[in-house]
């Protein structure tokens, strides 16, 4: 893969992040402007990047790299949980939940959809959809009940399969397997509404470490701990298991940039809704997502 290419992408987005932090730090993008930003993100322009990665050609060989990506996204979601109690299992109870939350859960979707679709394309959108599938599953069945959280088994399915990416996903796979024909202006409307998702993601992102101050961030080597396993450690994992003989080379790429992104943002939303600490979870999101910028291009150049 063209190292300048990952290396431009990037770029781009650091420059994007920049933005949102000048807007943050200027109070533009306030956090109730973050907030609804977050929603427009959620329920609108990831729903339709997804969406729109659908309107690709039938083939069975796409269809069965769909069970190769799932297969895979779940081995390693299974391989992670096992990794982070090995790993963080000696740490204090306030701080353990939140850094096995970080090691498990990256960044694949506001960052990681957008990254894909740079890097690979609708294909490579397409079969980061089923990483997002498994990834919803797993967050509000193990994530969720890690921190603390309770409900009926009704409730927490409600949270896996009604989430707007699942059901976009669901919508499109009609459309892909039946291979129904989609009018050129509902396709362009959808494609122009899904490519928002990439800029909004790294506004919000960058507004958010607006808010934290630096050096309070980058004091605590819990957060470079974290950042190593959630950055290098389990992409490259993931790396040594894909050379496996026989496995697709696309899924593969995509499991691997997927394992690559951030910790995930939602650690600091799970850390507030039950109470845990809030603040070192927003500085594993922000050192990670800055230390990012590097170890992106260095571990996605290896695929």
């Amino acid at each position: 893969m063209d190292l300048v290419l990952i290396l431009n992408q990037v770029l781009i987005l650091f420059i994007i992040m920049l933005v949102g932090y000048a807007a943050g730090k200027a109070g533009v993008i306030d956090p109730t402007a973050s907030k609804k930003l977050s929603g427009v993100m959620l329920y609108v322009t990831s729903p339709m990047l997804v969406l729109k990665s659908f309107f690709i050609t039938f083939t069975t060989e796409r269809l069965i790299n769909v069970f190769w990506m799932m297969g895979m996204a779940l081995f390693m979601y299974l391989l992670s949980i096992w990794l982070s109690r090995l790993i963080y299992g000696r740490f204090s109870e306030e701080k353990a939940p939140i850094l096995r939350f970080s090691a498990v859960f990256s960044n694949c979707g506001y960052m990681g959809l957008p990254i894909m679709y740079a890097l690979y394309g609708d294909d490579g959108v397409f079969y980061g959809s089923f990483y997002i599938v498994a990834f919803n599953i797993i967050l509000w069945t193990y994530g969720y009940v890690m921190f603390g959280g309770r409900g009926t088994k009704r409730e927490i399915a409600a949270k896996v399969f009604a989430n707007p990416c699942i059901v976009a996903v669901y919508v499109g796979m009609i459309i892909f397997v039946f291979r129904l024909p989609i009018p050129e202006p509902v396709a362009s409307a959808v494609t122009i509404v899904g490519d928002m998702t990439m800029p909004i993601s790294m506004l919000i992102i960058g507004a958010v470490i607006s808010s934290a101050k630096l050096k309070d961030i980058f004091s605590d080597w819990r957060v470079y701990l974290s950042s190593f396993v959630r950055l290098i450690l389990m992409p490259l994992i993931a790396l040594a298991l894909t050379r496996i003989p026989g496995i697709p080379p696309m899924p593969a790429a995509v499991l691997i940039t997927a394992l690559a992104m951030p910790v995930g943002a939602n650690t600091t939303v799970f850390a507030e809704m039950f109470d845990k600490d809030a603040v070192f979870a927003s500085k594993c999101v922000s050192v990670s997502t800055l230390l990012s910028i590097i170890t992106i291009p260095a571990i996605v150049s290896l695929i």
